[in-house]
């Protein structure tokens, strides 16, 4: 396993490295500097706050392994149904997305 991801992983490398090669002259000429985006800055900042928070909040939460893995036996059939649902139309609207993208 190890040599198999050793050897994908310097073929990914090098395919990632000639990518920039491929392309004559995208690295040359004049760049135009945009300007500073302070709203999606705040906005970033918020989130990654948020998300922080609430990790913080369900760690102070979480005891055992059991309370971990099961969320502590509180999560219904119906909620765990719509979890899965959420999860698979989430992977159907990438996985579609990028059909059309690629059309």
């Amino acid at each position: 396993m190890s040599r198999n991801f050793i050897i994908w992983g310097a073929f990914a490398t090098l395919f990632a490295a000639t990518g920039v090669f491929a392309v004559p002259g995208a690295l040359e000429g004049a760049v135009d500097k945009q300007p500073l985006n302070i709203a999606a800055i705040v906005m970033f900042l918020l989130f990654v706050a948020a998300t922080l928070g609430i990790t913080y909040w369900a760690a102070k939460r979480t005891k055992t392994a059991k309370d971990f893995y099961t969320a502590g036996g509180g999560i219904t059939g119906f909620q765990n149904g719509l979890a899965i649902s959420g999860d698979y139309m989430s992977a159907a609207s990438f996985l579609g997305i990028s059909a059309l993208v690629y059309k």
